[in-house]
C-alpha cells in the first residue's frame, strides 16, 4: 500500500495525526535551502549515512550514494517501521512489488528490521525527484537507489522510521 506524492500534498492528508508534525516539520527543513537540515544533508560525501532522531520512537537515516544499476540490487521489507523515503536532491528510481510476489534471498534479520528479495519481474517503479516522498509499509518489498536509463548520479536523500504502531 505505497503512498507517493509531493510533500506538501502528503502533509494534507496526515494533518489529523498531531504525531507526524515534527516528522513534516523536519523534511520541510531537510529540503529548505540553508537549513541547518538541508546543509547537514548537503554536505555528506558519498556512502555516508547520519542517523537522527526526530522524537523518542522516530528517526530519519540522512545519506548520500550514487544510484546503481537494477542488476546490482536487492528488494527489502520492514516489519517494525514504515519507510518514509524523502529526496532531498538528485532521482531515482525505486522499484515497489508485494512482499508475496518476491523470492526471499535471506530471511528477516529482527536485530536491523528487514528482509531482502530478489530482483524480480513485475514491479512497479516510481521515478524519485526532489521534493517527492514515498512511504512503504511492511507489505512493499522496495528497491531504492536505482539509476535512470544508463547515468548513475549522486542522490542526497533521508528515510524517516517511523513505528508501524503509529499508523
Amino acid at each position: 500500500m505505497a503512498i507517493f506524492g509531493r510533500l506538501t500534498d502528503i502533509r494534507k492528508q496526515f494533518n489529523s495525526f498531531k504525531e507526524f508534525v515534527a516528522v513534516f516539520d523536519y523534511l520541510e527543513k531537510a529540503i529548505t535551502n540553508k537549513t541547518t537540515v538541508n546543509t547537514r544533508i548537503l554536505s555528506m560525501g558519498c556512502g555516508q549515512y547520519k542517523k537522527i532522531e526526530i522524537a523518542s520512537d522516530i528517526f530519519a537515516i540522512e545519506q548520500s550514494y550514487y544510484t546503481k544499476k537494477l542488476a546490482d540490487s536487492l528488494f527489502e521489507s520492514h516489519v517494525k517501521y514504515v519507510d518514509m523515503q524523502f529526496l532531498v536532491s538528485g532521482s531515482e528510481i525505486i522499484e515497489v512489488a508485494h512482499i508475496d510476489t518476491l523470492e526471499i534471498e535471506s530471511e528477516y534479520n529482527k536485530e536491523d528490521d528487514y528482509s531482502l528479495y530478489k530482483v524480480t519481474p513485475g514491479s512497479s517503479n516510481i521515478t524519485m525527484k526532489k521534493g517527492d516522498l514515498l512511504l512503504l509499509f511492511p507489505e512493499d518489498g522496495h528497491m531504492p537507489g536505482i539509476r535512470i536509463n544508463s547515468k548513475s548520479q549522486k542522490v542526497f536523500k533521508t528515510v524517516v522510521k517511523v513505528p508501524v504502531s503509529r499508523f
